[in-house]
């Protein structure tokens, strides 16, 4: 057993922890086999026609809940906030007894009316291939709605939560992960044993994962998000840097210090499981843009998720490093910063046979990125064909369309489809409601280029951009 932060290794006491939970589990099956069927009961009641399905099942929720929480401010002392409250969400469902409001919140999770936006750790918590403890998830209902209409306007997870109804801190349900996943899966077990009419009980139905997108940073992921989503809105659920998954993928450390590259992907797995149960019987593939940092961890998803295609978009390495630091103080660009925290750009350094007080901001910079390209190809050369590396340029949007969408992530368009991501793309990706256009500015990157930027991406980032470029897996190439 791996306990980080608490500091040993050795029996956990999982056969006896095992032996109680078998014996409260015969006792509490009849319980949740009687909370599933209330839940079911509890989606019926609250979806409506398809057509109205997302905008009215949310309104009837949150129009619940408010009823509820008034309620409960009565009778818990504090008031009814689910800040910094873990909902036991299991005695939730099994416990007939058990507090009403807090019933009403379990449902929510369990008909994924509500939807993961966050995760963290406890100070003791533990990974491993095959359990993980002291992970903590957090739910609301998302608006996906606000994303469908307009990419653009909400390019960002952040984005789609801020505009969601209900999901302020205040009401934001925390339970242990773990928990909440296992009962997910039993539930959803649950419904497909019984053979539930999901027509009639709109029950979850778990997404297709189709594709991912990993990528060194300003080099047009924000555009394949938005025209993922816009391919086919009524079908598709795009996450772009969404939090949870980041969190897993970076939980074991970038050289895997902390715990193995199988513990990562088990928690990995689970994330995904729950991010990818929907509520809405259209929706049928799930898309994510990853932060382009988990490009250090590939291989965490690559292990949890062997068979999903991938692609890593990079850019010429003095545009991709003019937008970096595009910034009022350089030193604050993300690019450099991320020297005084990484294992991986220490290494790089070291055999590079320079030593670090030498380096300047550009140079950091460069370096950063050039761990994420070396990290892409190593990963690329071992998925053998699952990944694809793609450079940015002011015609991207045709790379999707004629080979990475249809050919690569195996999602057929028709002319609506094309359509509809063409339009996308002539408008800023990361718009939010501005008025403006796309406008290709590479060649104004280059000119304005510093002789410290140039040298910088010569001598550091430019080797690893040739190698992408000469791969055998770039979209150029096959």
């Amino acid at each position: 057993m791996t306990i980080i932060n608490g500091g040993t290794k050795g029996n956990n006491g999982r056969s006896a922890r095992r032996t109680t939970t078998k014996k409260i589990k015969l006792e509490q099956k009849l319980l949740l086999t009687l909370g599933c069927c209330a839940t079911f009961l509890f989606i019926r009641y609250i979806r409506h026609d398809n057509s109205t399905t997302a905008s009215l099942g949310r309104q009837a929720i949150m129009n619940r809940l408010g009823q509820l929480k008034e309620a409960d401010k009565k009778n818990r002392k504090g008031g009814g906030s689910n800040s910094g409250r873990m909902l036991q969400i299991r005695r939730a469902m099994t416990d007939p007894n058990y507090d009403t409001y807090d019933k009403l919140l379990a449902q929510q999770i369990l008909s994924a009316q509500a939807n993961l936006i966050d995760v963290s750790f406890q100070n003791q918590h533990m990974l491993e291939e095959d359990d993980y403890s002291g992970v903590i998830g957090q739910f609301c209902p998302l608006n996906f709605q606000v994303q469908k209409e307009n990419p653009p306007d909400s390019p960002m997870f952040r984005d789609v939560v801020s505009k969601s109804d209900g999901c302020d801190g205040e009401n934001v349900i925390t339970v242990d992960l773990k928990e909440a996943v296992t009962l997910a899966r039993e539930f959803d077990a649950f419904a497909t044993e019984n053979e539930f009419d999901a027509a009639y009980y709109n029950v979850p139905n778990q997404l297709q994962l189709k594709g991912v997108v990993f990528h060194e940073s300003r080099c047009g992921s924000t555009l394949a998000a938005n025209t993922m989503m816009a391919m086919n809105p009524m079908k598709h659920r795009v996450y772009s840097e969404s939090s949870p998954p980041i969190a897993a993928i970076k939980a074991c450390g970038e050289l895997y210090e902390k715990c193995s590259v199988e513990a990562g992907a088990n928690l990995l797995r689970d994330i995904i499981y729950m991010m990818g149960r929907s509520n809405d019987p259209n929706e049928e593939n799930l898309f994510f843009k990853f932060q382009s940092i988990t490009t250090r961890n590939m291989d965490t998803f690559r292990k949890a998720f062997p068979e999903t295609p991938w692609m890593y978009l990079y850019r010429e390495p003095v545009e991709v490093m003019m937008s970096q630091l595009n910034v009022p103080q350089m030193r604050m660009a993300n690019c450099v910063r991320s020297h005084t925290h990484s294992e991986m750009v220490s290494r790089f350094v070291a055999r590079s046979g320079y030593r670090p007080p030498d380096l300047d901001d550009e140079e950091w910079c460069a370096i950063h990125l050039a761990t994420l390209c070396e990290s892409a190809i190593m990963n690329l050369n071992d998925a053998d064909g699952l990944g694809m590396a793609v450079n940015y340029h002011k015609d991207l949007v045709h790379d999707f369309l004629d080979t990475v969408f249809p050919k690569h992530f195996n999602v057929p368009l028709d002319q609506e489809a094309i359509d509809r991501v063409i339009k996308v793309s002539g408008t800023y990706s990361k718009n939010r409601g501005r008025q403006g256009e796309f406008k290709a500015d590479s060649e104004e990157k280059e000119k304005k280029a510093s002789d410290g930027i140039r040298e910088a991406s010569s001598l550091f980032l430019e080797p690893s951009f040739h190698t992408l470029q000469d791969s055998r897996y770039n979209i150029r190439n096959r």
